[in-house]
């Protein structure tokens, strides 16, 4: 199993990184959704070849 983590400033596409690599977008909330940014901490699973 890896842990693959994100880290970089605010809007440098951390969370569209992630939803391009698994389809899944990380930004579960409501008010994550509405504000465009991550209050709570995402994940999403990914199988690698």
């Amino acid at each position: 199993m890896y842990v693959i983590g994100t880290a970089g400033h605010v809007d440098h596409g951390k969370s569209a990184l992630i939803e391009a690599l698994t389809g899944i977008h990380p930004d579960r909330l409501q008010e994550e959704r509405e504000r465009g940014l991550t209050i709570e901490l995402g994940f999403a699973w990914m199988t690698l070849p």
